[in-house]
């Protein structure tokens, strides 16, 4: 593009502005008919012919369909700006005085953008002259752009006329003019990321699966024309590693030239998809947890490419990052207008279920029949016998400052058969907070978990107790009416025989006995806790009635080493691990899951107490795992 910019007579002086670009082709397209078969085979098979076994959108099939002559064509404006280019230009200052010369010519060229301005460079001086005729032909810029919107090149030109001297007799006072070229800068290409977490059971317990963050990148070309991608790198941010998942080779994955998954041009408006790895340089045995709202930087992303007359270009994204999801807060329904008693209920009455009439509060009772048995008599009352709590869940006891993890250490995929057992490493991550300089001893049980079971009590024949007669009633007198019954009362008895009985069954079984019974553990012969029965309850209980395809092999409940920790000046809460190992048999083959497993906390204490101020609890579940690891069972 070459731009001429005269300023008027009062300025002897003109300036040529030109962006130096590559040119393009001239179009000539010509139809071409043909009307023998054989010669369009012959020229189909000719070695000038570009016919391929797959189309090719966007391209000619053979050179006679080739519409671009061997003509060059120059923009006639500063054409098309794509975010990422390059913008070379090159500039000139003409003397076009008749009769002349003019000195001290400098050149200053600058580009502005809405949010800044950038100096691209400065030609000329006080000692530069220019004769009649002469030139400052030297001035070529370049200027990556990096923004969008508008943008404007600014030039001033400033001189001195020898012939104009000052009033005073001194030098000629320096005269300038500006001029400013326009031109609007596009994107090239729509970058959209999505970022994706593990979320299988296997990666949320590795220590290095679970830190990884997926990236999910896809761009678009926006152009009018195709693009050649020559690099596409993702720079991390600091603290993260890279792996990139689209290359085929992956022993020249740090080589500009290695082969991707995607090759040739890219059409407009086509996209692709690329995917890229990312792991933290370093990991720590409790899981990392971000804050709700929380911004973490990931890296960048540099892109290099080439139009379709060679053109380059060079894009480097913003920092993309992950954003931590807030904490949803559930509204709040409003109070209701009408009173409890005036609501109906939605659902049908069960039958054989007592009805609640629907009548106010304190409101005075029915009037009974005259002649009725019951008038002088008293009314009865019933007093409801509250249901027992399970020994377990007698007192909600208050929430456990502790908090526990599980990683799984070995798995052994490679040597998992039918029907074999094997064992599993696995390591239990503790936090807790601790005082300076003091320390707290902790006494964990780990207890497996296993679909529920249902028992049919066998019943046991006990003779009934003797029938007491009672006095004369009118409810007993004669034959019952039909349709009515009127539950006689009964007293209840305690059996000693069948409470015995009951008791001794339970000590000489197996822990697990029924699924609501308990399970006693000792440990060092005078420590005993009562733990809840190592079965799935709530709504994992619904979940896991199918058939298991790993069990466990040994007891249902392990009692782990106590784990020491000490206190420290920082703050925050303080690590203690603790590893040990669990045996599995599988059971079916193909793809199984194995476990769940339930962390207890059966003690807390702290071991410099001289006075072992310690209040015996009852043992806590801090945590629930379904599954504890994905393995696939060969025959």
């Amino acid at each position: 593009m070459a731009d001429s910019a005269r300023d008027g007579p009062g300025h002897p002086l003109s300036l040529k502005v030109m962006r130096v670009s590559r040119p393009s082709l001239a179009g000539a397209w010509q139809p071409f008919y043909s009307s023998s078969p054989s010669f369009s085979a012959h020229s189909t098979a000719s070695i000038l012919s570009l016919q391929g076994k797959t189309p090719l959108p966007g391209h000619p099939k053979t050179l006679r369909d080739l519409h671009l002559s061997e003509l060059l064509q120059l923009p006639a404006s500063f054409g098309n700006i794509q975010l990422g280019e390059t913008f070379s230009s090159c500039l000139c200052v003409n003397n076009e005085a008749p009769q002349l010369d003019i000195e001290g010519v400098a050149l200053k060229v600058e580009m502005q953008t809405a949010t800044s301005k950038v100096l691209l460079g400065e030609f000329g001086g006080p000692d530069t002259r220019l004769k009649v005729g002469d030139a400052l032909e030297d001035a070529v810029v370049h200027h990556e752009v990096k923004e969008l919107g508008q943008h404007v090149l600014a030039c001033t030109v400033s001189y001195r006329v020898p012939a104009l001297r000052a009033d005073d007799g001194n030098e000629p006072a320096e005269q300038s003019f500006r001029k400013f070229y326009k031109f609007a800068v596009t994107n090239p290409l729509s970058v959209k990321t999505k970022v994706h977490t593990p979320r299988s059971p296997s990666a949320l317990l590795s220590r290095t699966e679970r830190e990884k963050v997926f990236l999910e990148v896809h761009i678009q070309n926006l152009t009018t024309d195709s693009l050649w991608f020559e690099r596409m790198r993702f720079e991390c941010a600091e603290g993260w590693d890279v792996q990139d998942a689209n290359i085929i080779d992956v022993d020249k994955a740090h080589d500009d030239a290695a082969n991707t998954i995607f090759s040739g041009s890219m059409q407009p408006q086509d996209m692709r998809q690329y995917i890229y790895i990312l792991s933290r340089q370093s990991t720590s045995l409790a899981p990392t947890v971000n804050a709700p709202g929380s911004v973490i930087p990931l890296g960048r992303l540099d892109i290099s490419w080439r139009s379709s007359y060679g053109e380059p270009g060079r894009l480097l994204t913003s920092m993309l990052s992950r954003k931590i999801p807030l904490i949803s807060v559930p509204a709040i329904q409003p109070a209701p207008a009408l009173p409890p008693y005036l609501k109906r209920t939605s659902g049908p009455p069960r039958p054989h279920s007592p009805q609640l009439s629907m009548s106010r509060p304190d409101s005075p009772t029915s009037i009974q029949r005259p002649g009725s048995p019951f008038r002088n008599r008293p009314p009865s009352t019933m007093v409801a016998r509250g249901q027992t709590p399970p020994p377990h869940m007698a007192a909600t006891s208050p929430p456990s400052d502790v908090e526990v993890s599980l990683l799984v250490r070995d798995l052994p995929h490679d040597s998992i058969r039918l029907e074999t057992p094997f064992k599993m490493g696995l390591t239990l991550v503790v936090l807790a907070p601790v005082a300076a300089g003091r320390r707290r001893s902790l006494i964990f049980a780990v207890q497996h978990l296993q679909p529920p079971r249902t028992s049919v009590p066998v019943p046991t024949l006990i003779p009934p107790p003797p029938v007491v007669p009672e006095a004369y009633s009118p409810r007993t007198a004669g034959a019952s009416s039909p349709g009515f019954s009127t539950p006689s009362p009964r007293v209840a008895t305690f059996n000693v025989q069948l409470a015995q009985q009951k008791l001794a069954e339970i000590s000489v079984s197996s822990p697990t006995i029924t699924r609501r019974g308990l399970v006693d553990v000792a440990l060092e012969g005078e420590n005993t806790w009562t733990l809840p029965p190592p079965f799935f309850e709530g709504a994992d209980e619904l979940n896991h009635t199918r058939k298991p395809g790993a069990v466990f092999c040994g007891a249902s409940a392990i009692i782990l080493q106590p784990i020491e920790i000490a206190g420290t000046d920082s703050d925050g809460k303080q690590e203690g691990a603790q590893d040990f190992e669990l045996q599995y048999m599988p059971l079916m083959t193909g793809l199984s899951t194995v476990g769940g497993l339930r962390a207890i906390l059966l003690e807390d204490k702290n071991p410099d107490d001289e006075e072992r101020l310690h209040m015996r609890a009852e043992p806590k579940t801090l945590k629930q795992w379904d599954v504890v690891g994905e393995i696939w069972v060969s025959s």
